[in-house]
């Protein structure tokens, strides 16, 4: 569906989690030539590296990179658990539009996944861990987990410039035992994810999606829903944690979500989503196939490590 095109299941991990929140202070298109067929000869299945990661490879990836990390910190005298991704919010699910109408009619624009993010991450006891720790201890402990400086990792971003990272915190022996190359690795890690979340606003540029837009407004005008834009409507019924409530009820936010679902559907905003996301998201990766084949090789290479870690726990 056009409000999933594009989207890729982040990496999501406590250890993500816990740099974005702890650490801030501190500071791939790899196909072969399809072969030929005949009536004696079967096309072999792709292999990950040709055909991408699934969503289930990549939860195996984190969690054995959790599960490393997890390893590294005991040895250097802390704890860190190994903890579930929080789910989806509606960004990452319909980055676009609201087009799916049994996940409208279920959960709206999203506002109850919110809370239950909220509440996750307030409760994350990496979090909690990190925050029970003396001053002098945690700032131990950050530079176990992060590295001592943002020294040894480097990565050219589009549009952002060179980035760092240090290759001695336990993060970066977990990413180095997985993927062997980690210079290479962090590189096309960090170009790459940059290069995805770019496609979105590249795609709500384009005039075609935004004459699609307004169809769609159009459309849910129509029944009795006076909103310009999509992003409008979530920003109306979803807020982030310790911002005041919509003031709207659970009813009025599923309504609006189905008529949006509908509209999507009837203005043709789904379909003009879909199209420019897939366009972009190969233009994207042509222009910048270095660091997405470098990604996708190194990370499929990954996959047997990987499912040997979380099997073993």
């Amino acid at each position: 569906m056009a409000g999933r095109t594009g989207t890729q299941a982040g990496r999501g991990t406590a250890v993500g989690v816990l740099l974005l929140c702890l650490a801030a202070p501190v500071l791939s298109a790899c196909t072969a030539a399809p072969p030929s067929t005949s009536p004696e000869t079967t096309t072999p299945e792709p292999t990950v590296a040709a055909r991408g990661l699934t969503p289930t490879d990549r939860q195996t990836l984190a969690k054995a990179e959790a599960l490393l990390t997890r390893d590294c910190m005991v040895k250097r005298g802390f704890s860190f658990h190994v903890t579930d991704d929080l789910p989806d919010g509606i960004d990452r699910l319909f980055p676009y539009v609201v087009d799916d109408l049994s996940w409208a009619a279920e959960h709206g624009y999203g506002s109850d996944i919110q809370r239950k993010r909220d509440t996750l991450a307030a409760n994350d006891p990496n979090q909690l861990y990190f925050q029970s720790l003396s001053a002098t201890r945690r700032e131990a402990a950050i530079d176990a987990l992060n590295g001592p400086e943002a020294r040894g990792l480097e990565a050219r971003v589009p549009g952002m410039g060179t980035v760092q990272h240090s290759d001695q915190g336990c993060e970066s022996e977990a990413q180095r035992s997985l993927y062997s190359d980690l210079p290479k690795w962090y590189s096309a890690w960090k170009v790459t994810d940059a290069l995805k979340r770019s496609v979105p606003s590249a795609v709500a540029q384009d005039k075609r999606f935004t004459a699609a837009v307004s169809q769609w407004s159009a459309c849910m005008r129509a029944k009795g829903h006076p909103y310009s834009s999509p992003l409008e409507t979530r920003q109306r019924f979803v807020r982030p944690a310790g911002a005041p409530g919509s003031g709207e009820s659970r009813a009025a936010e599923i309504a609006t979500a189905k008529a949006e679902a509908r509209c999507a559907l009837t203005s043709g905003l789904a379909k003009t989503a879909r199209t420019l996301a897939l366009a972009e998201q190969a233009k994207t990766e042509s222009d910048h196939s270095t660091e997405f084949t470098n990604r996708k090789t190194l990370e499929s290479g990954a996959l047997d490590r990987a499912r040997d870690i979380v099997k073993s726990g």
